[in-house]
């Protein structure tokens, strides 16, 4: 009679049970793509991440606070929000956006140069396996591990 009650908790620990593993998968998947990489290719995925990092954090400085109360405002939808900020923007934002978007490009052709075919066919199954959402947690976690393992080797 007991079970019937209590149905949900066994539900959500069995979820629990899947869902561990599942990461525990996406972790070990994730460890062989950046081994497969050679070190100048980790060094530059985490030069190219610290250029985003830098870049971000001086447009984020470079706002004013109508700019900040836009990005802000969680009644606006995401489109309503991109739309005001650009036609917000000044022409030295503008130029900054614009030269970090073509510097960014350049390091990202670069780095697929460097891949060997083996790499871009691997890398490619390994994307494709993935859902949509779990690719854009996938490159964060690359990239942290990629700078892990440059930190740790200097």
């Amino acid at each position: 009679m007991k079970l019937k009650n209590n149905w949900h908790i066994i539900v959500v620990f069995l979820s629990i049970l899947n869902t561990t593993s599942f990461v525990a998968q996406n972790t070990e998947q994730s460890n062989k793509v950046v081994e497969q990489l050679t070190e100048q290719q980790k060094k530059m995925l985490a030069e190219q991440q610290l250029f985003i990092d830098k870049s971000k954090k001086e447009f984020k400085n470079s706002l004013t606070d109508k700019q900040k109360k836009i990005l802000l405002n969680k009644t606006l939808p995401r489109k309503e929000k991109s739309r005001l900020l650009n036609e917000s923007l000044s022409k030295k934002q503008q130029s900054l956006v614009a030269v970090n978007k073509v510097l960014l490009r350049d390091r990202q052709i670069k780095f697929k140069r460097s891949l060997t075919k083996k790499q871009i066919v691997r890398l490619r199954r390994f994307a494709k396996a993935r859902d949509i959402h779990d690719r854009k947690r996938l490159r964060r976690r690359l990239r942290r591990l990629i700078s892990d393992n440059l930190n740790s080797d200097s």
